[in-house]
């Protein structure tokens, strides 16, 4: 398991005009601009760092029959159905943990004191530069085992479905992201750096079908103002 540098080459205008609110009527001038600014900003001083590793599975029956699956050789189990339900026919994964860096989390926060839309704007910029930076990372990982015939299963993340996001601090102790990559999580189960996702994709020897997750399984399905208004962020 190698710490590997990545650089942010995409960020989705579209995907941060959703986070900012903006829902077909037109954008001010101003903001437009500020907008575009936002984007070369993140990708100049982002500094994305990212740790995969693969693990093989183990399962057991419990005395509900249903199978108990963990990282063999750690003490790591895999809590909730969904996630269970997603690697059934995966025999190994990846557990891949990647951030921006904590420079993208202190340029936020001074435009907090300084420009508070700004602020806004870099952070809408930053979430959608890491969504960009895990796909290229996944695309990397799935053309390397694609190549030896090989599947990979969808990306699913502590939080996800049932899979509770206290499973957070066990992820990143069983990867050493702490020491590797300078990633750490709060008492709370915020990530630092903010701007960092970690995930889980199975890899199977059978063709895995694309699932699209749906709202639902999502733990800010309740208070949702894309769902509200008839439409999703894009992460499912």
């Amino acid at each position: 398991m190698e710490v590997s540098e990545i650089s942010v080459k995409k960020v989705n205008r579209q995907e941060v005009l959703k986070y900012l609110g903006f829902r077909g009527h037109e954008i001010p001038s101003d903001v437009d601009a500020l907008i575009y600014e936002c984007i070369e900003d993140i990708k100049s001083f982002s500094k994305p760092k990212y740790i995969y590793q693969i693990f093989e599975i183990d399962r057991e029956k419990t005395s509900k029959h249903r199978d108990r699956v963990f990282l063999k050789d750690t003490d790591f189990v895999l809590i909730g159905n969904d996630i269970n339900e997603m690697l059934s026919e995966c025999d190994k994964c990846v557990l891949m943990a990647v951030t921006l860096g904590v420079v993208v989390d202190n340029k936020i926060r001074v435009q907090q004191i300084r420009d508070l839309t700004k602020s806004i704007i870099l952070d809408s910029c930053a979430s959608s530069a890491i969504e960009s930076v895990c796909n290229e990372i996944n695309e990397r990982i799935e053309k390397e085992y694609n190549a030896i015939g090989l599947f990979l299963t969808d990306r699913f993340s502590p939080g996800y479905g049932d899979m509770p996001i206290s499973q957070q601090p066990d992820f990143l102790r069983v990867l050493d992201a702490q020491r590797k990559i300078g990633l750490n999580v709060s008492s709370s189960g915020i990530m630092i750096p903010r701007k960092s996702v970690t995930a889980i994709i199975g890899i199977s020897n059978k063709k895995q079908l694309k699932r699209f997750a749906g709202c639902e399984n999502c733990k800010m399905f309740m208070n949702c103002e894309y769902r509200k208004s008839g439409i999703s962020c894009g992460r499912f």
